[in-house]
């Protein structure tokens, strides 16, 4: 019996210091603004926003696949863990940023869409 119930509180111990996934992330309040550049043959995406509350981290751009060959935009999700349900946190917006460096686009991809909770930006792709 003292097994069992050891073998649970580790298991639990191992699940409450699990990191969160990408599957917890979620889209940030606003963005505020963004970059997309071609250096040294990959695509440098830079984004800033505000989160709604403190707590917030790992901030992070997801570029979406693209759908159809022939789309002139590519679409990018500003994501962020929120805190966890029991947190004292801060009510206020806070800045939160993120970049992503990532392989170049296909031929005819001429902007980035970064996209929010609220908004979302249009960028052009510079080199």
């Amino acid at each position: 019996m003292r097994a069992f119930l050891a073998s649970i509180l580790v298991a639990t111990a191992l699940f409450a210091g699990a990191p969160a996934t990408a599957q917890n992330a979620q889209l940030v309040y606003k963005i505020d603004g963004a970059h997309a550049k071609i250096v040294n043959r990959r695509l440098v995406i830079s984004a800033y926003g505000a989160v709604n509350s403190g707590g917030w981290r790992r901030p992070q751009l997801e570029l979406r696949k693209a759908y159809a060959p022939e789309t002139t935009t590519l679409e990018v999700k500003f994501l962020a863990h929120p805190p966890g349900p029991r947190k004292a946190v801060v009510e206020a917006l806070l800045p939160v940023s993120a970049t992503k460096i990532t392989k170049l686009p296909h031929y005819g991809a001429k902007r980035i869409r970064i996209v929010g909770k609220t908004n979302s930006v249009i960028v052009p792709i510079t080199r």
